[in-house]
């Protein structure tokens, strides 16, 4: 990416304006031991994560360069040379491919006039921060980016009426945000009306060079803007994020629990999944041999083989020939998923009992109805029995007496003989309650 000095060094504010004195303030009034960027090194290093971003968040809204661009770092999983010999982190912090290519972004466009001469530091913070941005874009998916970037507009549009001005010329070059000559030109009239010189001669300029449409829309949005929040006052509380977090705990202990009766499945089931997906398990036996276990390599490097976060190393120690819990439940889904009747069953089935997945009703029901459509006889037969007794968990599904008879027959007719059983007794069963 070029480097443009007016960008670097233009006629530009602070990021979020009159803001900033009160953030940095705001920081010293609550803890002044920790009101410096280097104070969430120090917090990082003891492995507080949640305090250290914390920190870095106030400093990046203040419009401190270096903590936008570590705020890029952390995020996107990158090392910290200055927290080489960090403690064991006391938390938990997940990569955030769209927090990392906001603050990056963030930090790559900073402008430094607002301030005194930016020292070398502060410089070399925006040139890396620059040079991340097109590998984080390659490692994330089209949507991701947009979101990233709609935050980044949210960000500028929040700020001063010099940050709309320069979102104006960031869409109209295309730089760090999709390139829009009706956003720019919006931006320009935006920030016109706010004072700002340069935006007029930018709207001068830019105008003749659009088409009606295209200037009809610009000045139709001018209208219609409200200034968004600036992103520290629609962000989660340190409360909620908490809360959050005991809540994927409780679900992760949940899920532990159901994970452990996957190990129950046949092998046989296992193998024609792999054959429905094309991963060739050979001949269908039960049993766990060399060609079933190829099989399993195959499958679990397809569900890797994309991940730009993984090293080549760390594919193939996932590649083991042996399935995880989590592996198989992967493996039922996309053979489910790709219109296999045996696999739908399976799936079914996990949905009504809890196994490898949440208990879900309507689930159950969407899965074993696919299998059924294709005269999967035991799939009828699991859904008479599912209509018969009805499901716990999620999506509850009540008992109906009318389907379960249908499907306990379709099954009948199908050749499935515990069917006959079942549905003479659910006969029984209901002239009895007649009676």
């Amino acid at each position: 990416m070029k480097r443009d000095p007016k960008m670097l060094f233009g006629k530009a504010r602070r990021l979020v304006g009159g803001m900033a004195a009160a953030s940095v303030l705001a920081l010293a009034a609550v803890s002044p031991s920790y009101a410096t960027y280097e104070a969430g090194l120090e917090a990082y290093k003891n492995g507080q994560y949640s305090q250290a971003l914390d920190i870095w968040r106030r400093f990046a809204f203040a419009g401190d360069i270096r903590s936008k661009k570590i705020l890029g770092d952390v995020y996107s999983g990158k090392p910290l040379e200055a927290a080489r010999n960090a403690a064991a982190p006391l938390e938990e912090l997940p990569v955030d491919n769209v927090q990392s290519l906001l603050w990056y972004t963030l930090a790559a466009y900073h402008d430094f006039s607002a301030y005194q001469l930016p020292t070398a530091d502060e410089v070399n913070a925006q040139i890396l921060a620059e040079a991340r941005l097109t590998d984080i874009r390659f490692r994330m998916s089209s949507s991701d980016v947009t979101k990233a970037e709609n935050l980044v507009a949210q960000t500028f549009e929040a700020g001063s009426p010099y940050d709309i001005y320069r979102l104006g010329e960031m869409y109209q070059k295309g730089a760090g945000v999709d390139k829009s000559n009706s956003k720019a030109l919006q931006m320009y009239a935006l920030a016109k009306e706010r004072g700002v010189g340069e935006a007029s001669a930018a709207y001068e300029f830019l105008e003749p060079l659009m088409t009606s449409n295209e200037i009809k829309l610009a000045k139709e949005s001018v209208e219609d803007w409200q200034p968004p929040l600036p992103p520290e006052h629609t962000g989660k509380t340190r409360q909620q994020e908490e809360l959050e977090r005991l809540k994927r705990e409780l679900e992760e202990i949940r899920m532990a629990d159901a994970l452990e009766a996957v190990s129950d499945i046949d092998v046989e089931l296992v193998q024609r999944a792999l054959n429905a997906l094309g991963f060739r398990a050979g001949t269908v036996d039960n049993k766990l041999g060399p060609s079933t276990r190829d099989a399993i390599r195959r499958f679990q490097y397809s569900q890797v083989a994309r991940d730009y976060e993984m090293t080549p190393e760390e594919k193939d120690a996932v590649v083991t020939g042996v399935l995880t819990p989590r592996q198989t439940v992967d493996l039922f889904a996309d053979a489910a998923k790709a219109k296999h009747p045996m696999s739908q069953y399976v799936y079914g089935i996990m949905f009504v009992r809890g196994i490898g997945v949440e208990q879900d009703g309507q689930q159950a029901v969407k899965w074993l109805s696919d299998a059924a459509n294709q005269n999967l006889a035991i799939a009828h037969y699991a859904l008479g029995v599912v209509f018969r007794d009805g499901t716990t968990g999620l999506n509850e599904v009540a008992p109906d007496e009318r389907q379960s008879a249908f499907h306990l027959a379709r099954a009948s007719a199908l050749g499935y003989r515990p069917a006959n059983d079942a549905l003479r007794r659910l006969s029984f069963e209901s002239t009895r309650d007649i009676q």
